[in-house]
């Protein structure tokens, strides 16, 4: 477990803090952005237009929806990924990452990147990573968690979706 601890302390968790972190403040800053928007659309047209209002209503929900989300776990230490990694690593059986390209016209125009952790109850944790970041928290979580597979393939993904358990190594 001492390993465990040691690699847990790893520059490149600071890449993780630091994605977990970018995601709170995102859904933060949504939430009282759709929220502030619907409730202004509400009050402005509720007397005369009420189908302008009715919008309001449904622009201001998911928004405090979000805000929701944000109460509930405000710090990077109540992420679940966050939790899993510290707390239950052998219940990841599985991680990999995916980089998409925004390319209209054949103009790179954005770079998008995901990392994916399965965990052995058929969960899938997502966090969005720069994508130069990418390979530096795929190689850590390698040797973090030396019991998962990392790497996608369609064979994983049907194994994951059959029992994630035989994605398990010896």
């Amino acid at each position: 477990m001492h390993d465990h601890h040691k690699l847990l302390s790893h520059p490149a968790m600071l890449t993780i803090r630091e994605g977990i972190q970018r995601d709170l403040w995102l859904k933060l800053a949504v939430g009282l952005g759709l929220l502030v928007a619907g409730l202004a659309l509400v009050a402005f047209f509720y007397q005369k237009y009420r189908l302008l209002a009715v919008l309001g209503l449904g622009i201001g929900l998911p928004g405090a929806w979000f805000l929701r989300e944000y109460i509930h776990r405000p710090k990077v230490e109540d992420d679940p990924l966050w939790q899993v990694l510290h707390r239950r690593p052998r219940h990841i059986v599985w991680v990999y990452t995916q980089e998409e390209q925004l390319m209209p016209f054949g103009l790179l125009l954005t770079k998008r990147g995901t990392l994916f952790v399965m965990l052995l109850d058929g969960t899938e944790l997502t966090l969005a990573l720069p994508t130069r970041k990418l390979r530096l928290a795929s190689k850590y979580l390698q040797r973090l968690l030396p019991h998962a597979v990392v790497g996608f393939s369609q064979e994983r993904r049907q194994q994951f979706e059959t029992n994630p358990a035989l994605l398990l190594k010896n």
